[in-house]
């Protein structure tokens, strides 16, 4: 294969020269591609790009910009993204680049990455498989796309005659295989080679058709436009990952109307989103509503604003659940009863995430736009504590702007709650009554605080009997402290009564007290007069207090052992005494 790159390169083709459009230089190489010299300035290429270009040129691989972003310089457009096409294979590209990663599996490339989450895609030049036998059942779909090829056979085997263009950075020249420069001349879309095969081997084809001639403000060319509705019904083949995305960038182009405007035309709504258009059958009111929020949607994507995925769910679903909520054209909302916003939304929105592996976090997006939109309107009827919920949701600025595209399309309650909530930024703040209104609260007496001591509240708080919380005394504490006569010398200061004034009264006994009573126990009363002589001869009350037992003292293994020993010692002395006594006791 290296062998036949070089071979290729080597060979010295017959040039012809002409003058194209624009004065540009136009140069046929034999049968091979067109070469045209155009320069574009360095300013409208990406930095990064041109340092890979030149790294990969540096180690003599061979590299251009190819793609998307040759078409939209020659365009006059600002690129979204450049890719770059090489001799190189993924495993040499993550070699000269330690910011690379090698993905893909179906089709292996290199990303490259740099700050603020940029990538530039490295793809090795490829050609078509022409030795696979072709299927029974007649399935050309491209499932694997790793045969690495030449320049022109990379060029040959994409999609469109607009999207095969190179652009080489050292040379400033534009290298033509398939007449692209032409169609980009006449506006074109055209697929290479035969587009009814081209559309079989990779439905998706079909939508990239459909947005670049939105996007681009192009015609797809009569034989294709056949192919594109011969073959539509091909595109459930398809992963539903790829279909998503695309439905996805049909939205963040800022040329959503057009683009499903072109779909309703052609029949690939019906094919892409079935559910959605089980909605709007027969209902053309449903579809000129979507297709005015999708004029909204554009201008704020226009405006730097790109919408996620949940949004556009909620954009496609919204149409389809006016009657169910209640809306009518003529500018009112009834609300009905026991409407559960919730399961309405989920019934008819997850067959359609199931089938296109939406996420979760995407239909809950979906779900609270549509809820909160139908607590919006009419204003007049939330509560002040629904209002306080509905601004604090992370979903308003969705909410409102789908509100004010409702207001000026239908009027009425919803041009009124879009003036009333448009009004409001963020959570609402209390709203300023006038002072003839307002009532004084009376200020609430100073109570005990939850905590004492300094674990109270900063400064502490000072109780209705004058003592504070927090173990300070107070200027009153201290002026009674200084009123209140000193304890005479040997007096401790402390009534006999002090303890037990604030013990509950005890009843009077009567005679039998002190006896035993049928249950075999002594009454109250006869012990606290048992006791009372006990009681009488402690004159103080710390005389009367109870000793504290004193705590033992964990015992070591070397105090354990001599206690052992002296129990030992003390019991063979306790036996000797016995047995002399013994002894003695019987000589006498």
């Amino acid at each position: 294969m290296l062998e036949r790159i070089r071979n290729f390169f080597r060979r010295r083709p017959t040039t012809s020269a002409s003058v194209g459009p624009q004065g540009r230089t136009r140069v046929r190489t034999g049968s091979g591609p067109e070469i045209v010299e155009r320069r574009i300035p360095r300013s409208d290429l990406d930095p990064d790009a041109v340092k890979i270009v030149q790294r990969l040129t540096r180690y003599r691989h061979t590299a251009f910009l190819v793609g998307g972003c040759v078409r939209d310089l020659l365009l006059g457009l600002k690129p979204k993204d450049f890719d770059i096409a090489t001799s190189a294979t993924p495993r040499q590209v993550k070699r000269l680049f330690r910011n690379s990663r090698v993905i893909g599996r179906r089709f292996r490339l290199a990303h490259v990455y740099f700050r603020d989450g940029k990538i530039i895609e490295v793809a090795t030049f490829r050609s078509r498989d022409e030795d696979t036998p072709e299927p029974e059942d007649g399935d050309v779909m491209i499932r694997e796309d790793n045969r690495f090829g030449t320049p022109t056979e990379d060029a040959l085997r994409r999609d469109f005659t607009i999207n095969q263009l190179f652009y080489d950075i050292g040379g400033s020249k534009v290298i033509d295989h398939a007449g692209g420069l032409a169609d980009l001349e006449q506006r074109l879309i055209r697929t290479i080679g035969d587009p009814e095969l081209r559309f079989r081997e990779d439905p998706i084809r079909i939508l990239r058709a459909i947005k670049f001639a939105a996007r681009l403000d192009l015609d797809i060319e009569a034989s294709t436009l056949c192919a594109l509705q011969k073959t539509r019904s091909d595109i459930p083949k398809a992963a539903a990952a790829r279909i998503l995305e695309e439905i996805n960038r049909f939205c963040q182009g800022a040329r959503a109307r057009r683009t499903f405007e072109l779909l309703f035309e052609h029949g690939i709504f019906e094919v892409i989103l079935p559910e959605v258009h089980a909605l709007y059958a027969g209902r053309e009111r449903c579809r000129e509503m979507l297709l005015d929020l999708l004029d909204g949607l554009d201008q704020r994507t226009a405006g730097g604003i790109v919408p996620d995925t949940g949004e556009i769910l909620a954009l496609l679903v919204l149409p389809g659940l006016v009657d169910a909520l209640g809306w009518t054209a003529d500018g009112k909302a009834s609300q009905p009863r026991a409407l559960n916003t919730r399961d309405l939304v989920d019934e008819t929105v997850r067959p359609l995430a199931i089938r296109l592996r939406f996420s979760r976090r995407d239909q809950e997006t979906c779900r609270q736009i549509v809820m909160t939109l139908y607590r919006m309107v009419p204003h007049d009827r939330v509560r002040r504590n629904a209002k306080r919920s509905i601004l604090r949701r992370q979903c308003l600025p969705s909410a409102k702007w789908i509100l004010e595209r409702l207001g000026k399309k239908f009027g009425g309650v919803f041009s009124s709650a879009a003036t009333y909530w448009g009004k409001y930024q963020g959570e609402p703040v209390e709203e300023e009554r006038p002072s003839s209104e307002r009532e004084e609260r009376p200020r609430e007496a100073p109570g005990r605080s939850r905590r004492r001591g300094s674990r109270g509240r900063r400064g502490g708080a000072q109780r209705q009997d004058g003592h504070r919380t927090d173990g300070r005394k107070n200027e009153e504490s201290v002026a009674t402290e200084k009123e209140r006569p000193k304890p005479k010398p040997g007096e401790d200061g402390w009534d006999n009564d002090y303890f037990f004034s604030a013990l509950p009264t005890v009843p009077q006994l009567g005679e039998d007290d002190g006896k035993p009573n049928r249950y075999g126990t002594v009454p109250i009363g006869s012990i606290e007069n048992k006791n009372e002589n006990d009681e009488e001869t402690a004159s103080t009350p710390q005389e009367r207090r109870r000793p504290r037992r004193r705590r033992r003292r964990r015992r070591g293994p070397a105090t354990v052992a001599a206690n052992e020993t002296a129990d030992e010692t003390a019991n063979e002395t306790a036996n000797e005494t016995a047995n002399e006594t013994a002894d003695e006791t019987a000589d006498e």
